[in-house]
């Protein structure tokens, strides 16, 4: 369904194999929630022992359906900016999990993310390095499982058209649009991407698209089959769970790679 974009998929294909963090960029109308709205169809299936992790969450929660009593799809979280943070992190007065836990081993998405308020995007950064979340009451600390999948989606600055004549923003609205988005909140975002605006030629295309969804799912599936493979001893399942130990043992570089990334 997505015309052009052939960068921003290549990310999305490497972010769903290897669990990574994804932000796109870009002017409105590029396509950047509809490529979000994709990701899905690209991720590969669940392994049993994610979809039992899954089923308990949505237990726990009251959402699990008497017709379905096991979860099977990868769940997609997406997040209105009105969201408290109690809704994304979870609590209560009976601490219940929240959108974090509820798009474990899924995909929890922030469309017009410098929109919500910082001190809600900041409350994810832990889950976000850890995989979990800790919710302490008085009486009680319940501790649920987080490991997610964080995309999210932005405007270049406050009108959304930067580079283009009709944007009038100053230097220091853009400034302050993008500051909302602290420092070691984009340290967790492993991939960050400008998605550009489609060219005339690009959206009159009506030639279907060299490659389907499930021609890439495939690619991932098998990049995934080797991470596993190559994990077992670890208990890890992806390239984003690697600790800086674990980075040592595999990621050997060449001189040449070594140059590169200097």
């Amino acid at each position: 369904d997505v015309k052009g974009q052939a960068q921003a998929k290549f990310a999305m294909e490497i972010a769903a194999a290897g669990g990574h963090n994804l932000l796109m960029s870009g002017t409105p109308g590029a396509g950047k929630t509809l490529l979000s709205k994709c990701f899905m169809s690209i991720l590969p299936p669940l392994e049993l022992e994610e979809a039992i992790e899954l089923t308990k969450i949505y237990s726990i929660s009251g959402l699990l359906q008497k017709d379905n009593p096991l979860i099977t799809m990868r769940p997609f979280r997406p997040v209105h900016h009105s969201a408290s943070a109690v809704g994304i992190i979870g609590g209560g007065s009976n601490p219940k999990p929240g959108e974090i836990s509820l798009a474990h081993r899924g995909v929890l998405f922030l469309d017009e993310i410098v929109e919500f308020p910082r001190a809600v995007l900041e409350v994810l950064r832990q889950p976000l390095e850890d995989g979990e979340v800790t919710i302490s009451r008085v009486h009680t600390s319940i501790k649920y499982p987080a490991d997610f999948m964080f995309l999210a989606a932005m405007n270049p600055c406050p009108c959304g058209y930067l580079g283009e004549e009709r944007c009038k923003c100053s230097p220091f609205q853009i400034e302050r649009y993008r500051a909302k988005l602290s420092g070691p909140m984009l340290d967790r975002i492993d991939l960050q991407i400008n998605v550009p605006k489609l060219s005339a030629e690009e959206l009159l295309n009506m030639e279907p698209p060299k490659e389907t969804s499930k021609d890439i799912r495939e690619r991932v599936i098998r990049a995934r089959q080797i991470q596993k493979e190559r994990y077992k001893q670890d208990g890890i399942l992806t390239n984003s769970q690697l600790s800086p130990k674990l980075v040592k043992k595999y990621c050997k570089l060449d001189e040449k790679s070594a140059e590169i990334l200097k």
